[in-house]
């Protein structure tokens, strides 16, 4: 019985703990440290006795329970630390799976928005009795005829039927013709068309517009053969417009844009209005220099 008791002290004292929680052998002055006796030789010396066995099995028992609480303990701090760390990969992929959501979400928003793009249907030009004409005016009147309002005249006459919503040529200087000499005069009046056309741009509230109304747009063509002829002729009607060129505007709902359709040598033109706002600035040879609204 001797012999046992010492054997299982003397393992026990043996045991202790490693940094990670496992059970490992340590010199034997450590276990002679957690022991209740003082030394080796007192070991030796003590006559063993009912009292020291009981005392030895709870020293056993109590050594054994402190190494598997603390053994229990590392363990479940170690358990915890992976939650946390699964629990925080867990957070860090949910966030970046929205933020990734997040992102495709407004790649598709702004894929579904469509691009408006400038398109001309050759030989499209039609006037009020749905024949061919290579008229601009011709085809504004057929235009709007279709849709059940009337109008007529040529290109500086029609925007003068309807109620104005601006007119550049009303904020700028008007040549006086009889005092510019013959070769001046064509770039005198160009120069007030883009001067109008840049009014416009800088001074039109599209917000104030209503979709589903129809416009009419009085135009420049930079090159037209009529320039200073439909000059005259608007300046003794007193029409107020001095473009050579006329339009229709209307609201496209599916690309939610004003769009101005207009007739160029019996092609029709659908360009986006802001594109054609402008007179210096404008890279077309055509620009928006006054608009009425269409009523009957």
């Amino acid at each position: 019985m001797k012999k046992i008791l010492m054997l299982v002290a003397a393992f026990v004292m043996m045991l202790g703990l490693s940094g990670n929680g496992m059970l490992e052998i340590v010199p034997t002055a450590s276990a002679q440290e957690v022991s209740t006796l003082r030394d080796v030789r007192d070991t030796t010396a003590v006559e063993p006795s009912d009292d020291m066995a009981l005392t030895s099995r709870i020293v056993v028992d109590s050594v054994l329970r402190r190494l598997v609480d603390i053994s229990a303990m590392q363990r479940a701090r170690t358990d915890s630390m992976a939650i946390e760390s699964v629990d925080s990969a867990a957070m860090g992929l949910d966030s970046l799976g929205r933020a990734g959501e997040m992102l495709a979400e407004h790649s598709d928003s702004t894929a579904s928005k469509k691009l408006y793009e400038s398109v001309v249907v050759k030989w499209g030009g039609r006037n009020r009795y749905g024949k061919f004409t290579d008229q601009c005016a011709a085809h504004v009147n057929g235009r709007l005829s279709k849709a059940g309002y009337y109008s007529q005249g040529h290109a500086y006459q029609i925007p003068s039927y309807f109620p104005s919503i601006i007119n550049g040529y009303k904020k700028v200087d008007v040549p006086v013709l009889y005092k510019i000499s013959a070769e001046l005069r064509f770039s005198a009046v160009l120069k007030m068309h883009r001067r109008a056309a840049d009014y416009v741009k800088e001074n039109l509230d599209i917000s104030k517009l209503v979709p589903g109304t129809y416009y009419v747009v009085n135009m420049y063509y930079a090159t037209s053969p009529y320039m200073l002829q439909f000059f005259y002729a608007a300046s003794k009607q007193g029409t107020g417009n001095y473009g050579t060129h006329v339009g229709v505007m209307y609201y496209n709902t599916e690309y939610d844009i004003w769009v101005v359709e207009h007739n160029i040598h019996g092609h029709v033109h659908y360009d986006a209005l802001e594109s054609i706002l402008g007179g210096e600035s404008n890279p077309h040879k055509y620009g928006v220099t006054s608009i009425s609204r269409v009523t009957k």
